[in-house]
């Protein structure tokens, strides 16, 4: 990987391919290196809808992301915190995990 990311290159690759850090890394193992990456679907991006995680896989996911796209949040549907509050809903997506918190609204 030295040859293809050292040296600065790694940056005018994001650059170059217009996302920044994991993308980068992604693109250089799988496209440049033909590496094949290995798919974790509880893995998740801002690119992906992350309404379509069910509510019931939230403990068994291992990331989670939001993005503003076209002036609406992409973010998991989680009820809690009110929007105003907690527009990325993680306050929202904790409360839900672990609820004993002492910030987190009482159900």
């Amino acid at each position: 990987m030295l040859p293809i990311a050292g040296g600065g290159k790694f940056i005018s690759i994001g650059d170059k391919i217009r996302f920044p850090d994991d993308v980068t890394m992604g693109f250089i193992i799988e496209h440049l290196l033909k590496v094949p990456l290995t798919v974790v679907d509880n893995f998740h991006s801002h690119l992906e809808p992350m309404e379509f995680i069910r509510p019931d896989s939230y403990q068994d996911q291992v990331s989670f992301s939001y993005a503003l796209m076209k002036n609406q949040w992409n973010v998991v549907k989680v009820d809690g915190f009110d929007t105003k509050t907690d527009p990325k809903r993680f306050y929202s997506l904790h409360c839900k995990l672990f609820p004993y918190f002492s910030y987190c609204p009482h159900r």
